[in-house]
Formats: C-alpha cells, structure tokens, sequence
C-alpha cells in the first residue's frame, strides 16, 4: 500500500508539472489549445448609444460658445510653441512669425472672408497678441464655420471664458478622483491615489497638452493637480466624467475589503484579489488566456505594459506588475 500511495503521490505531481508548464507556455504561444480572447473594443457608436453618467450629464452643461456668439477681444491661451503653426505664416515666411506663443493671450479680432484658388470661399478667423496678427484658416466657409466652429475645439489655443467657467462651478467642491495620474506644482508626475476623496481649489488656464490644470487637496492636506480637457466626449480619457467621480465610488463595492481597497487606490494588486478588484485596479487586459484542469479553472490577464496575472477559480494567485 505504501508503494501505491508514492506511485500516485508521484503521478500527482507529474499531473502539477504539466499544468504549469502548460500555463508558462501560454505566454508565448496560442498553440497549446488554450483558447485566446483578444479584448473587445466598442465601437465609437457603442459608446454613443451607452447610458451617460451624472459626470459626462455635468460636464454637458459647461460647454465652449459657437463663432457666431463670439465677441471681439474674446481671449484665449496659446498652450504650446507649436501654436504658431496653426496659422497662416505672416508675410508668406515663417522667419517673420513669433515662434514662441506659449502663454501668450490672443484675442478674437474678427473674421475675414478669403478665396482659395479652387474659387472656394474660406472663413478666416484674426487673433492678435497685441503688437501682431494671425490668420487661422478654417477651412470652413463663413455660413458652416458659424455653425460648427466651437472655442473648445480649436487646436493648440484654450478658451480663457470656458475655463473660468469650469472654475466658478467645480472650486470648493468635494470630489473623489478616477485617476491617479497626479502633477504637482512644477507639472512633474507624483504618485497619486483612485477613488479619493478630494476638494478642488482652484481652475486655471494650463500650457501644454491639456488646456485645464485643477488644483485638489487630500486628506493629507498636501496640494496636487490633474490635467484636464474641457470637452464632454465621451470618448476623451482626460475630461472630467473621465477623471473625477460626483460622489462616493465606495459605496458601490461594501463587499471589497479595506486593505484591498487601498491597493486599488493605489493602481497595486494582490493575492487572493477578484478579477472585479483587478479590473478596478489597474483597468481591463488586453489580452485573455483561459484553461483548465480536472479540478481548476486557470485564466491569465496579459497587459501592453507587461503586467500579467493569473487566477485560479478566479482568485489571483500569481501576478507580475
């Protein structure tokens, strides 16, 4: 009988090795007969057609102002040297343009009406720093530019009025971040925290890639800011239905635990974590690898920047991240 017990005993960890070694060679090959699920994309329709939520329905209500409404001297914000070529070269030369625009304020001086050589009439938009002027070319006519043309769409310049908005209806407020893509006063990265509590002190005019800097305090008490767009797309992953969280997120997980929580906070992962805390953790996989012995089911994340993990019965029991 003892010889039996070694000879299964044996057999059983034989049956072991070949799981892993199984699980080891997913990572390099589909050929294993492991089925492999790339992740579903939804289609620009999807998301039209998907359910707003109050963020992206508060976000609508701040909207920039169409061409027609625009005042003369309306102000805006040139975010980046790359600003400059947007418009038309002064004098047909680029030596006779100020190539640094960054942080300047121009304003809307008006419009002018400008035919192309295909006879096409173009609207023109006049801005002007002060001492200069610049043409940006639509590519609209006047009647569609007036309809279509939107201050929080125009390309490397921020509407100054529309960020002011955003500062008189979010200053003062309690929000809780989606992000944690966090700057700090010299626009470096820090480490900062999802789902946390925070109060926005302050909106202001940013240069570089985002027109919007917002100013949050934690509970620590320490300044921070995030990036911002000022649009309500619902595709656009910097806006503010994408970074901020209207009330509590907690309240929709009592289930996860507190320690667990705090490792999602921080964008971590851990033994014994649901693929539901995974998800809320560090986001969906791009790639999904499952399988299965006589006892276990087996599924393996893989992500673009390396992190995989693995679940066994749907518990993660091994990861790199």
């Amino acid at each position: 009988m003892n010889t039996i017990f070694k000879y299964r005993y044996r057999l059983l960890q034989i049956h072991e090795f070949l799981i892993m070694c199984l699980m080891g060679v997913v990572f390099t090959s589909c050929s294993t007969g492991i089925e492999s699920t790339k992740k579903i994309r939804m289609t620009k329709e999807d998301v039209r057609l998907m359910e707003k939520t109050p963020e992206q329905k508060f976000a609508e209500s701040i909207q920039g102002s169409p061409l027609s409404s625009w005042p003369k001297g309306k102000p805006f914000l040139a975010m980046s040297d790359r600003t400059v070529y947007i418009f038309e070269p002064n004098g047909q030369s680029t030596e006779n343009t100020d190539k640094s625009l960054k942080g300047k304020t121009l304003t809307f001086e008006g419009i002018e009406n400008h035919t192309n050589p295909d006879l096409q009439e173009e609207c023109v938009l006049i801005f002007s720093d002060g001492t200069q002027t610049y043409r940006y070319h639509t590519g609209k006519s006047t009647e569609t530019a007036m309809k279509e043309i939107d201050s929080s769409r125009l390309p490397l310049i921020s509407d100054i009025a529309l960020i002011e908005e955003w500062k008189n209806q979010i200053t003062g407020k309690t929000l809780w971040t989606k992000s944690n893509l966090w700057y700090d006063s010299t626009g470096d990265r820090k480490s900062g925290l999802k789902f946390a509590k925070v109060t926005i002190e302050d909106v202001c005019p940013a240069t570089g890639d985002f027109p919007i800097m917002v100013k949050i305090s934690g509970s620590e008490g320490e300044s921070s800011y995030l990036q911002m767009n000022y649009t309500s797309d619902l595709h656009d992953s910097r806006n503010f239905a994408a970074i901020f969280f209207l009330s509590d997120p907690k309240g929709k997980y009592p289930h996860i635990s507190k320690e667990n929580w705090a490792l999602i906070q921080r964008g971590k992962v851990g033994e014994g974590m649901t693929k539901e805390e995974c998800k809320l953790s560090i986001g969906n996989p791009d790639e999904v690898r499952s399988g299965h012995n006589r006892s276990q089911t087996m599924d393996i994340w893989q992500y673009s920047d390396g992190t995989y993990l693995m679940f066994t019965d749907g518990l993660l029991t091994k990861f790199r991240q």
